[in-house]
């Protein structure tokens, strides 16, 4: 009996870590070896997966930095973009999403309808949501093009994307559509989560419908909004698909539509630059982790005092 019972408690105490393992395992698999291996190729002069690989320190590094031609007027021109990328798709996220939750949080008929057709994007695959979007953005059978031409704003076929000069643009409207309904969702948790008497109290007070939003909205939301923005730019900052399917045309190499995602994938698996890619994507991780870091600690500063 002493023995069975000694044994109980060696098993409560690994059973947690017997669940967690698969998972831990996992991990281990699909995210930490990838980034260690990333990091490793960003120093060697591998061409592609089983290439002779000889290390060269940081001379992928100062490929990306040196000069204005080749690899290093890719990587600026893509860095440019991924920040214009970013703060375009996001700002216009957190604008419609603002005005989509402030909507849905004033009690009307069908409500419930309306709240769940907005997470009708969120819902269904990205890769569908990339080809509609660049069927509707054909220059001959697209519905933007004939509905533009009807209205008179065109006078021929016009292709927007998949050009080597084409624009950006019209691939932010894509990501601000395809990703608002998220940002909207979250501000309408912190909507609700607004005590009602602050409203009253302003109203009361002769507060208008300015004042209460500047006054009461937004202060109450501050965390959310800090919190919604700083997920979208990690989310959006590293967006692949919709850029290499609409923007690249599902892989031609296209100026207007490179960020440093794109850039990475075309250095390692087109062009056989693996490591060079590789250095873009940690230099791309440094990037991002800086502004990741610099906000937090914005933040909590703001807290504690």
């Amino acid at each position: 009996m002493q023995t069975t019972s000694r044994r109980r408690p060696a098993g409560k105490v690994l059973l947690p870590y017997a669940l967690l393992a698969p998972a831990a395992v996992m991990l281990l698999l699909f995210s930490v070896y990838p980034l260690v291996s990333g990091i490793r190729y960003s120093f060697t002069s591998i061409g592609w997966i089983g290439d002779k690989m000889e290390f060269i320190g940081l001379g992928n590094y100062r490929q990306l930095f040196t000069g204005d031609i080749g690899a290093a007027k890719f990587f600026k021109l893509a860095a440019v973009q991924s920040i214009y990328w970013t703060a375009a798709v996001v700002g216009g996220q957190l604008v419609m999403g603002l005005f989509t939750a402030l909507i849905l949080n004033e009690r009307f008929p069908g409500r419930v309808i309306f709240r769940t057709a907005v997470m009708v994007s969120i819902a269904m695959p990205a890769v569908i949501l990339a080809l509609t979007w660049q069927w509707m953005y054909d220059p001959f059978y697209g519905l933007i093009n004939y509905y533009l031409q009807l209205a008179g704003f065109l006078s021929g076929p016009k292709a927007w994307v998949a050009q080597p000069n084409s624009p950006l643009w019209p691939l932010i409207v894509v990501g601000i559509w395809m990703g608002f309904p998220f940002m909207s969702m979250m501000l309408l948790s912190g909507l609700q989560s607004i005590p009602g008497e602050l409203y009253e109290a302003a109203k009361v007070d002769g507060a208008n419908l300015v004042h209460r939003f500047r006054y009461i909205t937004l202060p109450q939301l501050r965390t959310v909004i800090i919190v919604a923005v700083m997920l979208n730019t990690l989310w959006w900052w590293n967006h692949f698909d919709i850029i290499l399917i609409i923007g690249a045309g599902g892989g031609a190499f296209t100026y207007g539509a490179m960020t440093l995602p794109i850039l990475a994938w075309f250095e390692a698996f087109r062009w056989s630059h693996l490591g060079r890619g590789a250095a873009i994507s940690v230099m791309s991780m440094i990037a991002l982790a800086g502004i990741m870091v610099w906000n937090a600690r914005r933040e909590l500063r703001s807290v504690n005092e």
